[in-house]
């Protein structure tokens, strides 16, 4: 490793993979150990059957080729903030190489943080060549190209153009005459902000699921079981950007846990934010109601994303976390909502997952504190 590259590796591939470790372990946990095997098939078939699908309908290459520009979006951001921090003005010094060798420098990190894309969209091109499908293969091995190769490029513009991108300038609003309405909004404005790609990739995800297992299948008992599973794991994504947005309010917002609210009130608040986190999915499903499922399993779906949202809030409250031990709540939540689903049925997980929010909350909200990792 050339010791310039060194540098660039340390600066921004280590700090990324150390920020999304807990969202990689988890995605690739679910997506390749549990996910993958629960209606029975084995792993490969699973997957193949999913590129197979990926391919062949268009409305679902679409919603994963939005997918994967938020998160190639989402590298780009990264780095971009990284160099505007006053930590990284020593980056100047980088201006006086050629753009050449800036180019090849950013190239090799911006690859290194796209190797999961990378990975994947080789085996989605590799299993378009097999089975004839060339005209998806050539969108996604396009979307692939210009994704590396227009990051580096990208990324040599900010570097040598420092004073044309600002990012996140935006200044809150007035405050509302209702302090309840008023910190929701700082809430959901500092979502908008800070986590509006985890907020996104996570509703295209937990929609798109939904839509597609809920337009195609009748829903017998099995497939309303792999339905909610499916559900489940994109709900319980909400837990990333939650646990970010709850660093931000230690950071930026503590001067509301000293204004004179009671806690249920302050409960009230985080509760309206929590619908408004899963309000897509809320949506969704009462179009869904209207053709493909019943109220009641409409329902059941909506108040188990409102519940969980809440309930992964207010475990930020008894101990602020790093992502990487995150993932391991969000995987105990997933098989306990499992286990109680096969047990007594959907309707039973919101109402446990409910009255445990609402009892951490109010029992440990003025007793927690943030822990910086």
């Amino acid at each position: 490793m050339s010791p310039l590259f060194r540098i660039f590796y340390q600066s921004f591939v280590k700090p990324f993979y150390r920020e999304n470790a807990g969202t990689f372990v988890f995605v690739f946990t679910m997506f390749f150990f549990v996910v993958g095997t629960v209606d029975g098939a084995g792993l490969f078939k699973y997957h193949y059957g999913l590129i197979k699908a990926l391919l062949s309908i268009p409305a679902f290459l679409v919603a994963a080729l939005l997918l994967w520009g938020f998160y190639a979006r989402k590298c780009a951001v990264f780095i971009t903030q990284l160099l505007q921090q006053p930590p990284y003005r020593f980056f100047s010094v980088f201006r006086n190489l050629s753009r050449r060798l800036q180019y090849t420098l950013f190239a090799i990190t911006d690859f290194i943080l796209l190797l999961p894309l990378t990975f994947y969209l080789a085996l989605v091109i590799t299993e378009g060549v097999y089975l004839h499908r060339f005209i998806a293969t050539t969108i996604v091995a396009v979307v692939l190209t210009a994704c590396v190769a227009l990051l580096p490029a990208w990324h040599v513009y900010v570097l040598n153009n420092p004073e044309r991108n600002r990012f996140f300038k935006k200044r809150f609003k007035a405050p509302a005459a209702n302090p309840v309405l008023f910190y929701c909004g700082i809430l959901i404005r500092a979502v908008q902000q800070t986590q509006k790609l985890a907020w996104l990739g996570t509703k295209l995800y937990t929609c798109t699921v939904l839509y597609f297992t809920s337009a195609n299948n009748q829903l017998a008992p099995d497939d309303l079981q792999l339905t909610f599973l499916l559900f489940s794991f994109g709900i319980l994504a909400n837990g990333v950007f939650i646990n970010r947005l709850r660093r931000y309010e230690d950071q930026y917002l503590s001067f509301y846990r000293g204004l004179p609210i009671p806690v249920t009130t302050r409960l009230m608040t985080y509760a309206i934010c929590c619908f408004v986190f899963v309000l897509p999915e809320i949506l969704l499903l009462l179009f869904l109601s209207l053709r493909h499922i019943s109220i009641c399993t409409a329902a059941f779906f909506g108040c188990y994303a409102f519940s969980t949202a809440l309930l992964l809030l207010s475990i930020s409250f008894v101990r602020q976390m790093p992502l990487k031990h995150l993932v391991a709540i969000l995987l105990i939540l997933f098989f306990t909502g499992y286990f109680i689903m096969m047990a007594y049925g959907i309707g039973w997980i919101s109402l446990v997952f409910f009255s445990g929010a609402v009892v951490l909350f109010l029992s440990r909200y003025y007793r927690s504190e943030a822990i910086v990792s």
